[in-house]
């Protein structure tokens, strides 16, 4: 059943009317609802329920396991002892409804020394000669060069990550064009060699708003990249574009989304730096009075910055976009500001921009296995709800993006649902953040991260229960599903993989090959392998962003990981055709996000280095998650520009910060589905 659009009549009165027993007039919200300034909720999805999923049981039945592990520590504990462990479980999380099923997986034995271990993972990096490092947590991209052997990376890494420029043709650019381009890593107030010393744009810009090649951009933009990065509201945006000037149009905004649709054609990539370079140019003339489309640029800019290689810089922008939502108020809702004199259409817009902002701090977060900026408890947005085309969306689809009736252009219903879903999803990959893999407190009981990760593990096992049909995927699935679903899937999966996957120095521990935690992942690790596989035949890679890279990385090292567990051969045909798979995908989307060229040449090198002799003592083992052969020779080889990992036995024995697991999940009622038309 499709949710009903804002304004719509429904055939049910509202709950919220029902409980009351008054007359509802059964509109989407009805009129004593927003009279009221409360929640329009209705009651049911118009699906037909389906039986409890076995795996979902076994979830439940894993976190009583683990919970009786947590009663008989508290029936030897002293009173300081007990207080302790209290604190540090945090039981205020109420427990899941049980949900239809949508398939799953298979609660994880119970294993508190390996949790413990999982979540002590991270590297320290920094370029050889220079100050500055950067943090990569255990959930990081980066988690598949980690293993205790390891004390270097590969001189790929410093391309990819952030710590040197991308190479970037300039043939058929003008002279002055060129000069930019090579002075592209200076500050802001340098930036494109336009701005003068007062912050004043000092020439005009050959790619105005209106420009083709910025219409061309654009409708990629909107074709290609927005399902998945919908921060920026597309009807207003456009409707807006059109008349030159609105609270949703800004020029820096504009040229953010073409920098970062340039990175979608080859013979482009040039353009990217280029609009990039003129958006941060206007974007540094406007820091002293941003608005909303300042804080959606930054997001974008973000994003583009971290694709050519400059992960700090692009981190650094989406951490002023995700301050600059606390400065606007949208982590409260809109009916927080009575007198705010916005339409209730403006106030939907208001929630979707910060969810999606939410949604980029966590997937950043994890992406780099840092702390996120955007805490669920400290705000109280409601899901947004869908909202009807504006005056004029046919002309404006039609002249900007592509002849094509509106009915026709996309599937609202999935793009809605998997909006909201991906929200329901970052908020699981928070606790996941912040309760195990924040590296903040030490001395944590091991039983007790076991029994927060089963209880994620619930919790993400809940998650994919609750998908409706329109959002369902299994592997007998057939025929031709909407790009967002199978995105939304692969994130689940390879959520999955990074809640479970063993760290490579546990490798050795006896039984670990036939754990229930490596059997999770290797399930989650084919299922990423159909998706990519039904994805290829409809869709093209580079249109997924940037959380494909880690998914990636993620199923690479699971490839890697099941090699070295089943002293399998590179030539062996399951290992051949995952890793073929995910090259091939790497090759696609290298020009789009080159950090993840880091991983690919990972993978080559271990199979030229490993693939005449696989390890056959685990003690004598080269580097069990890259593949590489570490020894003299080795460094000896690496430049003085080549990045150094600084891990060492103390932060290895290190205890993970026993966190209080207060899960910031609403209950989740599908009926007050929102999204985008």
């Amino acid at each position: 059943m499709e949710e009903p659009l804002l304004g719509d009549s429904v055939k049910t009165s509202c709950e919220r009317c029902r409980r009351r027993k008054i007359k509802c007039d059964r509109k989407r919200p009805c009129t004593r609802c927003a009279k009221a300034g409360t929640e329009c909720v209705l009651q049911g999805i118009g699906e037909k329920q389906r039986p409890v999923s076995k795996s979902y049981i076994q979830a439940l039945e894993g976190q009583i396991t683990a919970l009786e592990q947590v009663i008989r520590k508290l029936a030897v504990a002293n009173g300081d002892e007990r207080d302790q462990i209290i604190s540090d479980l945090s039981l205020a999380t109420a427990a899941p409804d049980v949900s239809p099923p949508d398939g799953g997986q298979a609660g994880p034995e119970s294993d508190a020394g390996l949790a413990a271990a999982r979540v002590k993972s991270g590297q320290l990096r920094r370029l050889r000669g220079e100050n500055a490092a950067q943090f990569f947590g255990g959930t990081s991209a980066l988690q598949i060069h980690f293993s205790k052997e390891s004390s270097s990376s590969s001189p790929a890494a410093a391309s990819a990550m952030g710590l040197e420029s991308l190479a970037i043709s300039t043939e058929g650019l003008d002279p002055s064009t060129n000069q930019n381009l090579i002075n592209s890593n200076v500050g802001l107030g340098d930036l494109y060699g336009y701005v003068d010393d007062f912050g004043l744009k000092s020439a005009s810009f050959q790619y105005e708003p209106h420009h083709e090649t910025s219409q061309k951009l654009m409708s990629t933009f909107f074709l290609e990249i927005y399902p998945y990065n919908m921060v920026v509201y597309r009807e207003y945006f456009l409707r807006d574009y059109d008349v030159g000037s609105g609270k949703y149009y800004s020029d820096v905004l504009l040229y953010s989304i073409c920098a970062l649709s340039a990175l979608q054609y080859d013979d482009m990539l040039s353009l990217s730096d280029v609009f990039s370079n003129q958006a941060q140019t206007l974007l540094y003339s406007n820091l002293d009075s941003p608005d909303l489309t300042t804080l959606q640029a930054l997001i974008l800019l973000g994003y583009r910055e971290i694709a050519v290689g400059r992960a700090s810089k692009g981190w650094l922008f989406c951490g002023m976009a995700f301050r600059l939502a606390h400065e606007m108020g949208l982590h409260l809702d809109p009916t927080n500001w009575e007198e705010s004199g916005e339409s209730s259409g403006e106030r939907e817009i208001l929630r979707r921009v910060y969810w999606a902002a939410f949604m980029a701090d966590k997937q950043l977060s994890l992406y780099f296995g840092r702390p996120p900026a955007l805490y669920p408890g400290e705000s109280d947005v409601r899901n947004t709800i869908r909202l009807r085309y504006p005056p004029g969306w046919q002309g404006l689809l039609e002249t900007y993006i592509c002849k094509v009736s509106a009915n026709e252009w996309d599937n609202g219903v999935a793009l809605v649902g998997s909006f909201i879903y991906r929200a329901e999803l970052s908020k699981i990959i928070h606790v996941i953040i912040t309760d195990l893999f924040e590296n903040r407190r030490g001395g944590a009981d091991p039983t007790i991260i076991a029994t927060k990760t089963r209880r994620i593990h619930v919790q993400l096992t809940k998650w994919l229960s609750n998908l409706p049909s329109f959002l369902h995927w299994n592997q007998w699935t057939v025929g031709q599903v909407p790009q967002v679903v199978l995105h939304l899937h692969m994130m689940f999966h390879t959520i999955m993989i990074i809640l479970h996957r063993p760290p490579s120095h546990m490798f050795e521990k006896p039984g670990i090959a036939d754990s229930e935690d490596v059997e999770i992942c290797y399930e989650s690790l084919q299922a990423i392998l159909r998706l990519m596989r039904t994805f290829s035949r409809y869709y093209r890679y580079r249109s997924l962003p940037l959380d494909f890279v880690h998914t990636l990385s993620t199923a690479a090292s699971t490839v890697m990981m099941k090699r070295f567990l089943q002293k399998a051969s590179w030539s062996d045909p399951d290992i051949e055709r995952a890793l073929s798979l995910i090259t091939l995908a790497m090759d696609e989307i290298q020009n789009t996000w080159p950090c993840v060229r880091e991983v690919r040449d990972v993978l080559l090198q271990a199979q030229q280095t490993q693939a005449s002799m696989p390890p056959e003592d685990p003690l004598d083992a080269p580097d069990l998650m890259n593949g590489l052969e570490v020894n003299n020779e080795f460094f000896a080889n690496l430049g003085d520009g080549d990045i150094g990992t600084l891990i060492t036995d103390e932060f290895l024995s290190a205890q993970l910060p026993g966190m209080g697991l207060e899960s910031d999940l609403e209950p989740f009622d599908f009926n007050q589905m929102p999204g985008p038309s």
